[in-house]
């Protein structure tokens, strides 16, 4: 064993740029409803965009984010136009995440027939005033002074519109900014009646309206532009708190003279005290606090973003005991939207080409809707080093920890410590450099300067801590990659860099390749030995698996790997492929054969993966060898993922409780088969259920199982 002496110096070094993460799995606080961001605008450029497009973006906003929450506006004015375009994204949503996809809807203004303005708008003729833009005076309405139930029974019938169209809220915010003079669309409510119309009265009526549809909505409010000078209380402590089923605010404003929204999205300590203060008196498992709005206001994407709304987050989740957070924008025209910025194509204002711009904070909000599902709860967490916050959450039945760290600093260590668990898969993001790239999970962390890293920690030990059922798979796997016949592995003409990729010392650096070439405009370069193995020996490019402890199971379950690749030179490259990062390299195939000259599909049997016993290996990664000078490759697929049987995916299969209890759920949660767990598995983990090929939940008391057929 090689002994390194480590001078005294070099120790205070390290110590110095360390930070100690500590995670208590048992101190649990607020239930997570879910993370989200908005469609309130824009829906029109989303329909107009081709078929091939649409799927890329609903792929990208839904299942790579694995939203829970999508915030819509209530519209139903004379027209049902933004109606159709709002139910075709919510059942795109809903076709990728199932039943966990909830809707919150706002109305931004009542119809102008409501208003003494006859305008939805707060500006009509380039003027605004306060008294035109509240609801019309009413001599005879039994809620007060204004036409109060006429709001009401607007919002009532907008819900059976909403409905016919398939859309069927979870939760409503009566306005939009209550206390906001705008001059797009407002209708404006002060706390209480008054010189206009009151919230409290708005809200009473509207309570008593909707509560004769079959299945009302929860209402949450009051929804002000910012938490600051108490103005969410002064709304709050004029309501019958009866009325509210929970609590919603936006950020734009935080008190104490910070009311710049781009500089607080800078300095989110900035809320912190605001949001303490609400948390103290407001809010609870039963009664949510939900942040339903927030963005920077700034007309241009700008890189610290990323770590601005990771911090806010991490502020909102800790002091302000939020239960959900939802972003502003989940898509805005053009390319500077808040998560993804949407051209349809060229012509469109200033677009020049059909494209989709995944932006900074899109990376921030996947950190935590990627990783943390609804029901999880936040957990208690402390982060010692300089610059460095952090926010842990464990899943309802307590087999996971995801924790969330934010280093606003230089580059240092994070030690991580979560009592129990073990660490089984990390992403990181940098500001200016590489964005949710997986990264090897570990208890210590290597965190570039101004970064976000999310590590999901898991333990079967649940037994001491205070657990709920949870029929949810956790941590999330995206159903779309774990279904079906095949599952691509990395497809270059999605990536932006070289990414996982790692060489032995002697062989050069796997490098990001956009020339085009023959047809395919991304690939990478893997340079390999260039040598004959008798003379330089074996010498190993390694090709880490994306969310490595999600992906292998397939490598099990797959027929075969397909690679699409060929030589870097004028010769064919014969090369050795293999897995590695398991017990022990397992050889799949040598003398692959990658044409020089011409893209080639090299197919490469995935029988070694599993030994003689029948267990698997547990590669994490491919290994590739070549007395070639090298190869390029453009995708890696999976193939014949499809079998014939149900098998649970842990690899130590429960025999020993074959007379249990036991449930059978589809990811959305919904029970598809009950009774003794001998009747529904063979003694070897295969599954006797009729069921579609899918991925589903086996739970008994004393165990969970992921399943796919």
């Amino acid at each position: 064993m090689k002994r390194t002496i480590i001078t005294t110096a070099l120790v205070a070094a390290s110590i110095a740029s360390a930070a100690n993460i500590t995670v208590d799995p048992t101190a649990t606080a607020q239930k997570v409803i879910g993370f989200g961001a908005g469609a309130a605008y824009y829906q029109s450029w989303i329909a107009a965009m081709s078929s091939s497009m649409l799927k890329d973006f609903y792929d990208t906003a839904f299942t790579g984010l694995n939203l829970s929450f999508l915030r819509i506006g209530n519209w139903k004015q004379d027209d049902t136009t933004s109606i159709v375009a709002d139910a075709a994204i919510i059942k795109a949503g809903r076709e990728r995440l199932g039943n966990r996809f909830k809707i919150e809807m706002s109305s931004w203004s009542a119809p102008g027939r409501l208003k003494p303005s006859g305008s939805v708008n707060g500006s009509v003729n380039g003027q605004k005033v306060k008294s035109q833009n509240m609801l019309k005076t009413s001599n005879s309405d039994p809620y007060g002074k204004f036409v109060y139930s006429e709001f009401a029974h607007w919002w009532k019938t907008s819900l059976q519109a909403y409905e016919k169209m398939g859309i069927t809220p979870d939760y409503i915010s009566l306005q939009n900014e209550p206390d906001m003079e705008a001059d797009y669309e407002e209708t404006l409510f002060d706390p209480n009646e008054g010189e206009i119309a009151g919230y409290k009265q708005a809200l009473q009526a509207v309570r008593d309206s909707i509560k004769t549809l079959a299945n009302p909505p929860k209402i949450i409010g009051p929804e002000p532009l910012g938490i600051g000078y108490s103005n969410f209380e002064k709304y709050v402590k004029a309501l019958d708190n009866n009325n509210l089923d929970g609590y919603a605010y936006h950020l734009y404003h935080a008190g104490d003279g910070n009311d710049n929204s781009g500089t607080n999205y800078l300095n989110p300590e900035n809320f912190r005290k605001a949001m303490t203060n609400i948390a103290k008196n407001y809010g609870s498992d039963t009664k949510p606090i939900i942040m339903t709005e927030f963005c920077t206001m700034e007309n241009e994407v700008r890189e610290q973003d990323m770590l601005g709304l990771a911090h806010i987050m991490q502020v909102g989740f800790t002091s302000g005991k939020l239960n959900a957070y939802i972003a502003w924008e989940l898509f805005w025209g053009e390319p500077n939207g808040q998560l993804i910025g949407v051209c349809p194509g060229n012509g469109w204002s200033s677009c020049t080409e059909a494209k989709l711009y995944i932006n900074p904070e899109y990376h921030a909000m996947r950190h935590y809707s990627k990783f943390v599902n609804p029901g999880w709860r936040v957990v208690s967490s402390t982060a010692d080093g300089s610059n460095v916050y952090a926010v842990a959450f464990r899943s309802a039945d307590c087999d996971s920890i995801t924790v969330v760290a934010i280093n606003k600093g230089s580059a240092q260590n994070l030690n991580l410590s979560v009592n129990g668990y073990a660490p089984i898969s990390a992403v990181q993001s940098t500001e200016n450099g590489a964005k949710s790239k997986s990264i090897t999970a570990s208890a210590i962390i290597d965190a570039p300067a101004k970064s976000i890293t999310t590590v999901v920690f898991t333990t079967s030990n649940t037994a001491a801590l205070q657990c709920e059922d949870s029929p949810i798979e956790d941590p999330y796997i995206d159903p779309s990659s774990q279904i079906g016949d095949s599952l691509v592995i990395v497809d270059y003409a999605n990536e932006s860099s070289a990414g996982t990729w790692s060489s032995d010392a002697s062989l050069g650096k796997v490098t990001f390749e956009t020339t085009p070439l023959d047809g395919i405009s991304k690939y990478v370069k893997v340079p390999l030995a260039d040598c004959a193995q008798d003379e330089c020996g074996y010498q190993h490019a390694l090709f880490t698996i994306p969310d490595a402890a999600a992906v292998k199971d397939p490598l099990t379950k797959c027929k075969e790997l397909v690679f699409t690749m060929r030589s870097i030179n004028t010769d064919d490259a014969s090369v050795n492929i293999g897995g590695a990062g398991g017990s022990t390299w397992s050889n799949y195939q040598y003398g692959n054969n990658a044409p020089a000259g011409a893209w080639d599909q090299v197919s490469v049997p995935l029988d070694n993966e599993i030994d003689s016993t029948g267990a698997p290996f547990g590669s994490t990664q491919l290994s590739f060898n070549s007395d070639n000078a090298g190869i390029y490759i453009a995708k890696i697929v999976a193939t014949g993922c499809g079998t014939h049987a149900i098998k649970g995916m842990n690899t130590n299969f429960a025999a020993n409780d074959m007379n249990a209890e036991a449930k059978v759920f589809d990811l959305n949660g919904n029970l598809l088969w009950s009774g003794i767990k001998g009747q529904a598995f063979n003694a070897d983990g295969t599954i006797r259920l009729d069921l579609n090929k899918g991925l589903y939940i086996v739970k008994t008391k004393a165990s969970t199982m992921k399943a796919v057929k």
